[in-house]
C-alpha cells in the first residue's frame, strides 16, 4: 500500500527535482526520501525520476501522478492541521500578516476587539507580500491575513477566505506639485512620474504602473517624504490625512471617476482554524469589526 509519507516525498522531489531539497523541506534526512522514492517505484515498476546532474528530471509517469499526488498531499496536511487543531490549548501568542495598503484604523480595532475578548493574547502584526504570506498560512505560520483582492484568490484547498467589504483608495501629490489642482484625466496624470510600494508591485493591483515613469518605494515613510518633493502616488487616505491637515500633501482628483475608488478587502485564514473554538471566534471578531466599520 501506498504510505501517505511516500506520497509527499514524491510531491516534494517533483516540485524541487532535488532529493536534497525535498529533504530539508520535508524536515527527513535525503537518504529517506530517496527510499520512500525507491520503494514507490519498486511498487509500481517503473522509475519515476532519472538523475541529470544534481537534478532528478520527472518522467511522463511522474507528471500524470503529479496533480493527484499534490491534491492528497494537501489533503492529508490539512487532515492533520484540523487534527491537531482540536487539542489545542487557549492561545496566548498569534501572529497577523497585512499587506500595507490596508487601513491602519481596521486592523487597529481587530486588535482591540480581539484583545478585550482575551487580554492576556500576544498580538504580531507583521507585514507581508500577498504571495508569501498565502503560503505561510497554508503552513499554519499565521493565524490569518488580510489582504487587497485580486480576483483570483488562491487555488490551495486548505485556505478559506472572507470578503471583509471594501476600503478607500486616493491619489495623492504635494501641494508644490505641478498636476494641476483640478480634475485631471488618467492621460494626464500618466505623464507624472508615480510613486508605487513594493507590495502593490507583488500583489500586482490595477492601480500599479500608471504612469510612463514610476519609482517602487518599500519604505511607506521614505515613499511620502517623496511625494513631498514631487510625483503622484494611490494609498488609503487615513494614511495621508495627518500631510494633508499639515499643508504638505493634497488629492487629486480624476476626470474619469470619483476621487475616491474602492479595494477588496479579503480575510485569509487556514482551514484547520475551524477546528479550533478560539481560533473560529477570532476570525468572526474579526469579520464583526470590518462589518461594524462599514467596510
Amino acid at each position: 500500500m501506498i504510505s501517505m509519507e511516500q506520497v509527499a516525498c514524491f510531491t516534494s522531489v517533483y516540485e524541487l527535482q532535488s532529493y536534497s531539497a525535498a529533504s530539508n523541506k520535508l524536515g527527513k534526512a535525503r537518504s529517506t526520501v530517496r527510499e520512500r522514492i525507491n520503494a514507490l517505484e519498486d511498487m509500481m515498476g517503473v522509475e519515476l525520476f532519472s538523475i541529470e546532474g544534481k537534478k532528478a528530471v520527472p518522467n511522463n509517469i511522474a507528471h500524470r501522478l503529479y496533480p493527484r499526488a499534490r491534491l492528497l498531499a494537501r489533503q492529508s496536511l490539512e487532515f492533520e492541521n484540523i487534527a491537531l487543531s482540536a487539542y489545542k490549548g487557549e492561545l496566548s501568542n498569534i501572529t497577523v500578516y497585512h499587506d500595507s495598503a490596508i487601513p491602519t484604523n481596521l486592523l487597529l480595532n481587530i486588535d482591540s476587539e480581539i484583545k478585550s475578548l482575551h487580554p492576556h493574547i500576544i498580538i504580531n502584526w507583521l507585514q507581508r507580500d500577498r504571495h508569501h504570506c498565502l503560503q505561510q498560512i497554508e503552513d499554519g505560520d499565521a493565524l490569518f491575513a488580510i489582504m487587497p483582492g485580486m480576483g483570483n484568490l488562491h487555488p490551495s484547498a486548505g485556505i478559506g477566505n472572507i470578503n471583509l467589504g471594501t476600503f478607500p483608495l486616493s491619489i495623492f501629490t504635494s501641494v508644490h506639485s505641478s498636476i494641476p489642482n483640478k480634475p485631471v484625466s488618467i492621460a494626464e496624470l500618466a505623464t507624472f512620474r508615480q510613486l508605487v510600494t513594493e507590495n502593490d508591485i507583488a500583489n500586482q493591483l490595477r492601480h500599479t504602473k500608471v504612469s510612463h515613469e514610476f519609482e517602487v518605494v518599500t519604505s511607506q515613510r521614505l515613499l511620502i517624504e517623496k511625494l513631498k518633493q514631487g510625483g503622484w502616488t494611490v494609498c488609503s487616505p487615513d494614511v495621508m490625512t495627518p500631510h494633508m491637515k499639515n499643508g504638505d500633501i493634497r488629492e487629486v482628483e480624476l476626470e474619469e471617476a470619483p476621487m475616491t475608488v474602492r479595494q477588496d478587502c479579503i480575510l485569509f485564514y487556514n482551514l484547520s482554524s475551524k477546528a479550533s473554538e478560539q481560533e473560529s471566534e477570532i476570525l468572526d471578531v474579526v469579520a464583526k469589526v470590518a462589518k461594524k466599520l462599514n467596510l
